[in-house]
C-alpha cells in the first residue's frame, strides 16, 4: 500500500513537471489555430474547427507574429477578410503556448467590453485548451473579468483608446490595436493613445505590436500612415491564362450593370478575362511593393475574401453610387480597404440656389413623411420642415423664422401652433410633422426641456449636439437620456457625422436616393444657401496626429444645423419610406392619444 502511494505521488509530480517544464511544441500561430482553435457560432457563419486554408492569405500574417526579427505588423484591410480573427488567433496562441502580458485596444471602452463579451469570451469557451487555462469570470479574486483575462504566466487586458486610465503604466509585451482609425487624437490630456500604448512595450526585447484597421479619410488615416512606412505587401494571384502574379484591383473588374451574372477580372499582362472562381483557385503569395519598409505591412480587399462574392461587391458599389459620396466613402473603405479622398472644398451656394424648383403643391407627390427642426436663438426660433421620400430623397418644405422674446409665453405658443400645422399635397392628402428635433443649447435650455417634455407624445424632442472629441467618431444618433429636473428626453446628436451626411447628400446630382430638392419660395433664398454651405471640413494636426474638423467660413450656419437636425429626426423615426404617413385632416396632431413607444423600432 505504501509503495503504491509513493508510485502515485511520483506519477503526479512527473505529470506536473511535464506540464510546467516541458517546452511547447514548435508550432506557428497558424498551425496552433489549425490544431486547437474553434470558431464560435455567435461570431462565425462557419462554426467549428479553424482552417487557415479557408483564407490562405492569413497564414503568412499569422506566422509573422513569431518572427524574432520583426517588431511591428500592420494590416490595412477591408471588411469581410477575417482581420479580427488574426487578433484572436494571436491572443489564443499566447494564452496557450507563449504566456505574456498583452494589451488589446479598441477605439472606446464600450467597444472593448463588447469585443470581450462577443468575440474573446466565446473563443475561450469553445476552445478547450484555452477554457481550462482560465478561471471563472465570476471568481472573487478578480483575475478574470470582462476587461482582463488572466492565465498562468500572463494576461490580456482590454482597454478603450479613449480611457487614459486603461493606458496607465503597466508593462506589456504584446500590443494588439484594433480599428486604429477610430481612435481619438488624444486619450484625455495624455496624448496619442497608440503612442502611449507602444511605449508600454519598451521593457521587452521580444515585444510585438500588431496594428489593424479599416482605413477612413486620406490624409487623416492612422492605418494608411503606418502602411506607407511598411513593406506594403499585396496578395497576388496567378492569371489563369498566362500565370503572371498580380493583385486583384477594382479598376480591372469588368461587369455589365444590367446583367451581373458575369463579373470578371482582366489580367494586367495578357488582357484575358477570367471569373471569380478561376482567379481564386490559384495559389496566392504576398508581394512587397516597398521591400525596404521599416516593418511588414499587409493590404487586403474584399475581392480575395472567401466570404464575399464579386457580384455582391459590385451590387454594393452600384447602390452606393446612387446614394452619393457618403455611401461611396463607406464602400471604398469597407470593400476596397482604401482611404477616401475628399477635396475639402466648400460647396457652391450659388449652384444650389440655381437648383430651386417650383412644387405643384406645398408637399410634392413623392414625399411620404415630414420632419421639422428648431434652432433656438436668444430672440427667435428658426425652423425648417423637410419632406422625405423613398431612399431618403428630401424636399425642403418651408424655412420659417418666428421672432419674439423667449422670456414671454407668446413666442412659445406661436412655435407650438406652427408645429401643429398640416401641409397638403395636390391630391388633398394632409401631412403633419411626424418628428421634431429642437436644439437645447444656448441660454434657454430649461425652457426647451419644459416645452419638449409636454409634447413628447407628438415626438417633439430636445437634442444636444456633440462634436468629435479629440477626433473620436460620434454617430449621428449617439444616445438617449432623461435630464433633471424636467425629466425631458434628450437625444445626443453627432453633429460632425450629421454634417458629413448632409454635405454628401447636397453633392448628389441626380434625382433619386439622397437627392435634395428646394422650392422657389418659402424661405429658400440666397441667404439660406449661404448658411447651408457655411462650413467645410479641414484636416488639423495635434502632436503630429491628423484629425478632421468642421470650420466655419461664414458666420451664420443655422440652415446647416437645421438640416442636420432634420436628418437626425428621420433617423430617430426610421420609417418605412415606401408607406405614406398621411393624417386625417379632421383630427389635430395635438390631440393624439398617448401610447407607449419604443424609439429604436421606428415608425410603424
Amino acid at each position: 500500500m505504501v509503495a503504491k502511494r509513493k508510485s502515485d505521488t511520483f506519477s503526479l509530480f512527473r505529470d506536473l513537471a511535464k506540464d510546467i517544464l516541458s517546452p511547447p511544441p514548435d508550432l506557428t500561430v497558424s498551425e496552433w489555430a489549425d490544431a486547437y482553435r474553434k470558431l464560435s457560432s455567435e461570431s462565425s457563419a462557419e462554426p467549428g474547427q479553424w482552417r487557415t486554408d479557408r483564407a490562405p492569405y492569413q497564414r503568412e500574417i499569422l506566422d509573422a507574429v513569431l518572427d524574432p526579427e520583426l517588431e511591428k505588423i500592420v494590416v490595412m484591410a477591408s471588411a469581410q477578410v477575417g482581420k479580427t480573427e488574426l487578433i484572436l488567433n494571436t491572443v489564443g496562441y499566447h494564452m496557450d503556448f507563449d504566456p505574456a502580458p498583452m494589451l488589446l485596444m479598441q477605439p472606446t471602452e464600450l467597444l472593448a467590453k463588447n469585443f470581450s463579451k462577443e468575440r474573446l469570451a466565446p473563443m475561450i469557451r469553445d476552445t478547450p485548451v484555452l477554457r481550462k487555462k482560465l478561471g471563472d469570470e465570476k471568481t472573487r479574486d478578480g483575475s478574470n473579468t470582462t476587461l482582463q483575462k488572466s492565465f498562468p504566466g500572463g494576461y490580456v487586458a482590454l482597454v478603450g483608446a479613449n480611457a487614459p486610465s486603461g493606458l496607465a503604466s503597466r508593462p506589456i509585451r504584446i500590443l494588439l490595436a484594433d480599428e486604429v482609425d477610430r481612435f481619438p487624437v488624444s486619450a484625455g490630456t495624455e496624448g496619442d493613445p497608440l503612442s502611449l500604448a507602444e511605449k508600454r512595450t519598451n521593457n521587452f526585447y521580444n515585444r510585438k505590436k500588431i496594428i489593424v484597421s479599416t482605413p477612413t479619410i486620406k490624409g487623416a488615416s492612422r492605418i494608411e500612415a503606418e502602411f506607407e512606412s511598411s513593406t506594403k505587401e499585396f496578395w497576388h494571384l496567378p492569371c489563369p491564362a498566362c500565370g503572371e502574379y498580380q493583385p486583384l484591383q477594382w479598376g480591372k473588374i469588368i461587369f455589365n450593370k444590367d446583367d451581373l451574372k458575369d463579373v470578371k477580372h482582366r489580367c494586367e499582362c495578357c488582357g484575358f478575362l477570367h471569373d471569380e472562381y478561376a482567379w481564386k483557385s490559384g495559389k496566392g503569395k504576398w508581394v512587397a511593393s516597398n521591400p525596404n519598409g521599416m516593418f511588414r505591412g499587409f493590404h487586403l480587399n474584399e475581392f480575395v475574401s472567401p466570404w464575399r462574392k464579386w457580384k455582391e461587391i459590385v451590387i454594393d458599389f452600384l447602390e452606393a453610387k446612387k446614394k452619393g459620396n457618403q455611401a461611396m466613402k463607406v464602400w471604398t473603405n469597407t470593400s476596397l480597404g482604401e482611404t477616401w479622398e475628399e477635396d475639402g472644398e466648400q460647396l457652391d451656394s450659388e449652384y444650389l440656389h440655381e437648383r430651386l424648383e417650383r412644387y405643384p403643391a406645398p408637399v410634392p407627390n413623392n414625399v411620404k413623411i415630414l420632419t421639422a427642426a428648431v434652432d433656438t436663438q436668444d430672440d427667435r426660433f428658426e425652423i425648417e420642415v423637410v419632406g422625405w421620400g423613398d431612399g431618403k430623397e428630401s424636399w425642403g418644405i418651408e424655412y420659417h423664422v418666428i421672432h419674439g422674446n423667449l422670456n414671454q409665453p407668446q413666442i412659445w405658443n406661436d412655435l407650438d401652433e406652427y408645429l401643429s400645422r398640416t401641409w397638403e399635397k395636390a391630391d388633398g392628402a394632409h401631412y403633419g410633422i411626424a418628428c421634431v428635433c429642437m436644439d437645447s443649447g444656448g441660454h434657454y435650455t430649461q425652457e426647451v426641456y419644459r416645452f419638449t417634455k409636454q409634447r413628447e407624445a407628438r415626438r417633439i424632442y430636445a437634442i444636444k449636439g456633440k462634436g468629435e472629441n479629440n477626433g473620436e467618431y460620434v454617430p449621428l444618433i449617439s444616445g438617449y437620456s432623461r435630464v433633471k429636473p424636467s425629466k425631458a428626453l434628450l437625444v445626443t446628436v453627432g453633429v460632425s457625422d450629421g454634417k458629413a451626411k448632409v454635405m454628401s447628400n447636397l453633392q448628389v446630382e441626380e434625382e433619386g436616393p439622397n437627392f435634395c430638392h428646394f422650392p422657389t419660395d418659402r424661405g429658400y433664398n440666397q441667404q439660406y444657401f449661404d448658411g447651408l454651405t457655411a462650413e467645410r471640413i479641414e484636416t488639423k494636426y495635434r502632436q503630429g496626429v491628423p484629425y478632421r474638423i468642421w470650420k466655419k467660413v461664414r458666420d451664420r450656419n443655422e440652415p446647416l444645423d437645421l438640416r442636420v437636425y432634420n436628418t437626425a429626426a428621420i433617423e430617430i423615426l426610421n420609417p418605412n419610406l415606401e408607406k405614406d404617413y398621411t393624417i386625417d385632416k379632421t383630427k389635430s396632431p395635438t390631440k393624439r392619444k398617448k401610447r407607449r413607444r419604443v424609439l429604436s423600432k421606428g415608425v410603424k
